[in-house]
């Protein structure tokens, strides 16, 4: 069988595969690239999820960041006895919505107490359902490769990396919920709601954002009333914090205690003080994106008044506005705004579908050539965020990677 490939051209399928598996197994990284240069190949994803796990495998932990906290957490539960099973499971409504990730923590403790078999399970996941996202997504964007699209492509990237499993439980449930919304709005189906559903049980602050994909489900493509509602949510300067945890207290159980968690004083004080800290380059890239990505959607709605020539660009504008206004409030609460990264995933994805399906110049756009500063940054700034937990080791030939395991090192420490 003779294919034509990026990398391959004219050469047999088989050789290609014998070719990548051989040097992924004697040099991970150089096997990664080169499957990321042939993505639309079935054994390429399965290469980059492979060294997705080896990254998790290796993972460096940073005492100051979440991954210390899992691991901590993860020794503490290897050193107690299986009969203590059912004592760490029966108050879990009262003490926690999050069943995901303390079942696949204790799964692994009956194993292994080595915090690097936990990540290498938490990278294998994530990078799953980020490739197959990915690759839906990939299959609009090969069907009119422009730079307009590609722009887009590289931030739907770098918005929830595989470096985000450091503090897995939120950005999980980012793409559980992204890749169910996905699949509905290519085909309805009321699956993709249970689906969705499912990522409060990985994070619970999860529950109100898939009301809304309930509430899109009901009244579907309403693209003026969500921008309506995207611009007055945007303009809401303060919300009634008090009031909210009245709310969450009426559910009772493990909402109440963890809503009261994340609204308390101490918790907002502490939110505060890191946000004082942050460089003001980062302020600067998070204000740009944001700026950049609002003017671009806004742009969309005055030239196409929000009908659209393809139904799935059309359901995922809609979606997108919605998601916004939810953002917009959410962001009001202490680490409430992490939901405008769920935001960026349909934003991102509704600006690629965008440039493949409706815009039909080829030439790059003079906004979006203002917006290939705002990707270089972000995408350095992602970068940089990786090399905090990455093993210097990720990059060496496969021989030399054990040594990770006696003395490892941050890829940070040798770049930067």
């Amino acid at each position: 069988m003779i294919v034509k490939s990026a990398l391959f051209p004219e050469t047999d399928v088989k050789r290609n595969k014998a070719y990548l598996l051989i040097v992924f197994v004697l040099w991970p990284f150089i096997g990664f690239i080169l499957a990321c240069a042939d993505f639309k190949a079935s054994l390429s994803k399965k290469i980059i999820i492979a060294f997705f796990s080896l990254y998790g495998l290796l993972f460096f932990i940073n005492p100051q960041m979440d991954g210390q906290r899992r691991a901590d957490y993860f020794e503490d539960l290897y050193s107690q006895p299986f009969e203590n099973l059912y004592s760490s499971f029966n108050n879990l409504y009262d003490e926690s919505l999050d069943v995901v990730e303390v079942s696949l923590m204790y799964v692994v403790s009956r194993v292994t107490d080595y915090y690097g078999i936990l990540f290498a399970v938490y990278a294998f996941l994530f990078g799953s359902l980020m490739i197959y996202y990915f690759s839906k997504m990939y299959t609009h964007y090969a069907f009119n490769k422009s730079y307009n699209a590609l722009l887009f492509f590289i931030l739907l990237i770098c918005i929830n990396p595989i470096s985000n499993i450091n503090g897995f439980r939120m950005w999980m449930a980012a793409w559980i919920f992204a890749l169910a919304v996905l699949n509905y709005l290519h085909k309805p189906n009321y699956k993709s709601l249970l689906v969705a559903s499912l990522s409060f049980l990985v994070h619970f602050s999860f529950m109100p954002i898939v009301v809304i994909f309930l509430v899109y489900i009901l009244f579907r493509n309403r693209p003026l009333i969500y921008g309506i509602l995207a611009l007055v949510t945007f303009s809401v300067a303060e919300l009634n914090i008090q009031q909210v945890k009245t709310y969450a207290s009426m559910l009772g159980g493990a909402t109440a205690s963890k809503v009261d968690a994340y609204t308390n004083e101490q918790h907002i004080e502490k939110v505060l003080e890191y946000s004082t800290q942050t460089a003001w380059y980062i302020d600067f890239i998070y204000i740009s994106l944001k700026y950049f990505v609002f003017v671009s959607l806004l742009l969309i709605f005055i030239k196409t008044r929000g009908k659209f020539k393809n139904l799935i660009t059309a359901n995922f504008y809609s979606f997108t506005l919605l998601v916004l206004s939810f953002a917009n409030i959410s962001s009001l609460l202490p680490s409430g705004g992490r939901f405008y990264t769920v935001f960026y995933i349909f934003a991102f994805s509704s600006l690629l579908l965008y440039y493949v399906y409706e815009y039909e110049a080829t030439k790059i756009t003079a906004l979006n050539k203002i917006g290939i500063g705002v990707v270089t940054l972000f995408a350095i700034f992602s970068f940089r965020l990786f090399t905090e937990s990455a093993s210097g080791y990720l990059l060496a030939p496969s021989f030399l990677m054990p040594l990770g395991f006696i003395e490892n090192i941050s890829l940070k420490s040798l770049i930067f």
